[in-house]
């Protein structure tokens, strides 16, 4: 009798932990299942990630080049919130425009490149997804959603919650042309206070010719491993 009724409630226990996570498990829809890796594919489409700082005494745009980003992605396209894995920026990638500018970048008073090289964003998982467009006989899906997880700059690391575009495409005869594999992009756009990551900068600097927040736009494509 004992035994009967604990096993009764265990295996209510076990469908009800699985019906919360079929509930919150949301798919591009697409015919395909199952946790794939991909990896940031910049010879097949470029990747962009823009800064821009935003002060009273000057603006300053800049962007990171191509080949200094990475990235590895773990996906499920039949359950797009269990996602996750990492982005690495190399510092020294980063430009500005100017040389000199480039160089006070990567110095020990800004970003110090020497002694952290890396800004990284952990992609821990991702959460309010919306299906904006889905076609299983076209291969394609949109979807908005928010990157959930942390970003670390300058040794320092802080949880950041990113409203994000995605696009998923399934592989073709014509993706095959680009790469193999299924294809995945994300875009998105977050802001970086300086003062959460302690970069202080050259005295006086900070808020009249760099802007106390750094606006960040990136747009990175993805190809199946």
């Amino acid at each position: 009798m004992f035994n009967n009724k604990f096993i009764a409630i265990s295996i209510a226990i076990l469908i009800s932990i699985f019906s919360i996570q079929t509930a919150f498990s949301t798919s591009f829809n697409l015919n395909s299942s199952g946790e794939k890796k991909f990896e940031v594919n910049y010879k097949v489409s470029q990747p962009q990630i823009l800064f821009l700082s935003n002060a009273p005494l000057e603006d300053i745009r800049g962007s990171v080049n191509a080949e200094s980003i990475s990235g590895l992605i773990a996906l499920d396209p039949a359950n797009i919130e269990n996602a996750n894995g990492n982005i690495t920026i190399q510092v020294k990638g980063m430009e500005t425009g100017i040389q000199k500018r480039n160089g006070h970048l990567y110095s020990k008073n800004w970003l110090d490149a020497e002694s952290f090289p890396n800004i990284i964003f952990s992609l821990q998982k991702i959460s309010n997804v919306k299906i904006e467009n889905s076609g299983a006989t076209k291969g394609r899906a949109t979807a908005s959603a928010i990157a959930n997880g942390s970003i670390t700059i300058h040794g320092k690391t802080k949880n950041v919650n990113v409203k994000v575009s995605l696009t998923y495409i399934k592989e073709s005869e014509a993706t095959r042309k680009r790469a193999s594999g299924d294809f995945f992009s994300v875009s998105g756009k977050f802001d970086v206070a300086l003062k959460d990551f302690d970069i202080t900068g050259t005295q006086g600097l900070v808020g009249s010719k760099v802007g106390e927040v750094i606006n960040i736009d990136l747009s990175l494509f993805f190809s199946g491993k």
